[in-house]
């Protein structure tokens, strides 16, 4: 039997956390201190913790075990912006991966960003061919 996926309340729930996730929040595996100099794992303890992420105030925690002076959350227009930009980005994939040589000898390179203009760096791991590329400017950034 074929299930039918309600994307539009899958679109809902990530926008509603996008909007309950502090600003400066980079993710779990970040090193501390957080984008407002907050060090987590100092007045949280160590991310190892079973429960860790849910007792944070960073995210949409359900029992914080600190309220931080810091958090800011984005305001619907930022979160707009922030998903226009994402968008954008990965629209400039398929053109930055095309004219990187798909010659697995050549092990790093420059390609121009075709937003700005400037470098896209990029190097082949010598382990698994993977591609890690950033744009000098923040334009595009990826690893495969």
């Amino acid at each position: 039997m074929t299930e039918t996926v309600d994307r539009e309340a899958i679109r809902a729930r990530a926008r509603a956390s996008r909007l309950a996730t502090c600003k400066y929040w980079r993710g779990a595996l970040a090193q501390p201190p957080c984008g407002a100099g907050v060090d987590l794992v100092a007045r949280v303890g160590p991310r190892r913790m079973a429960g860790w992420a849910l007792r944070i105030p960073c995210c949409d925690a359900a029992a914080p075990v600190l309220a931080c002076e810091r958090k800011r959350v984005p305001t619907p227009e930022e979160d707009e912006a922030r998903q226009r930009a994402i968008g954008e980005m990965f629209a400039l994939l398929p053109a930055v991966m095309t004219a990187i040589p798909s010659d697995k000898s050549i092990t790093h390179g420059e390609v121009p960003c075709l937003k700005c203009g400037g470098p896209v760096r990029w190097e082949r791991s010598p382990v698994n061919g993977h591609v890690r590329a950033a744009c000098a400017a923040g334009c595009v950034s990826f690893i495969q």
